[in-house]
């Protein structure tokens, strides 16, 4: 063997040894899973907001506080700013995680692709909080809800309990010859007619008074409120293009985590009915009313939500 042969042979073996040590050390790290490439947003981030990369798409999300992690997730028409002022007396007690989902503001989406799903979202949710270090205690309002109950069902294990408030599984009795439907109510048709007539007001206007059981509501937000929906806006149009989400009392009976259900003293009548047949399916389940809100009692009555949840997590 010559002299290049046998440098060539000594490096190819010194390379292996390597190999072999740091296959021996993943091994022991339970198997050293690759962290996702990041991939940098096409959008602008705010100030006090990070992303973290899952599922190839960078979930944002903004982290305050010190102490067990809260992990809040928000509904339709919303995103992570939602939770802002509400947790401002949380962060003494509590490392508070407010994400926005796929496709929610700091997105401007305009409503393409077919990734908006509950499936995809959970999915999203599970990995997040995983990179962020689970378990965690994890709340989930509105259509959040659903995606927070998702990983509850499918992922316990980065679930310590968890808080629905007036969202998850709808499971108010039906009929036998029901079949589930991505937006049963028409309501995303609706409102797409009327931002595809340009009348973007006007189709939020429908969504957030039929949402909440009649008109006036959309009127009565302040205007920053009002702002944040419209940099949402086609978010009402892909829940009712999404997978039909459904769920059974059998299922939603069998979590193990204490739960606690959240509805407002004056929401619409429908979400109430929500909460009390997830009640029923779950006896053992908590279930409060917070004075004097509605479907966003989080923002209508922060004392009282703050109450609440405290109450909960911290017995």
């Amino acid at each position: 063997m010559n002299g290049a042969a046998r440098i060539f042979r000594s490096a190819t073996l010194g390379l292996a040894q390597a190999l072999t040590v740091a296959g021996v050390i993943c091994l022991g790290l339970s198997g050293c899973q690759m962290a996702p490439k990041p991939i940098a947003p096409a959008w602008t981030i705010p100030p006090g907001v990070v992303t973290q990369t899952v599922n190839g798409y960078p979930i944002a999300y903004s982290s305050r506080g010190t102490g067990p992690t809260i992990v809040f997730d928000h509904g339709v028409l919303l995103d992570y700013r939602y939770w802002q002022q509400p947790l401002e007396a949380w962060t003494g007690d509590y490392r508070v995680v407010a994400i926005s989902m796929r496709h929610f503001y700091p997105e401007h989406w305009d409503g393409k692709g077919d990734d908006f799903t509950v499936s995809q979202h959970a999915k999203d949710l599970a990995a997040c909080i995983e990179s962020i270090g689970g378990p965690v205690y994890l709340v989930g309002w509105s259509y959040g809800g659903a995606a927070a109950y998702e990983v509850a069902r499918t992922r316990p294990d980065l679930v310590k309990k968890l808080v629905l408030v007036e969202g998850g599984p709808d499971l108010r009795p039906k009929p036998a010859d029901f079949v589930p439907k991505a937006d049963p109510t028409g309501r995303a048709a609706k409102a797409q007619k009327f931002f595809d007539a340009g009348d973007m007001d006007g189709g939020l206007a429908y969504a957030v008074d039929e949402i909440n059981g009649g008109p006036g509501h959309w009127a009565a937000l302040p205007e920053e409120s009002r702002q944040q929906m419209r940099e949402n806006a086609w978010t009402i149009v892909g829940i009712g293009r999404g997978d039909p989400y459904t769920g059974t009392c059998a299922e939603f009976g069998a979590l193990k985590m204490p739960v606690l259900l959240v509805k407002g003293e004056i929401t619409a009548p429908p979400l109430r009915d929500i909460v009390l047949a997830q009640a029923k399916c779950l006896p053992q389940a908590t279930v409060v009313t917070i004075p004097k809100a509605g479907h966003a009692s989080a923002r209508m009555n922060p004392p009282a939500f703050k109450e609440a949840v405290y109450s909960f997590l911290q017995h």
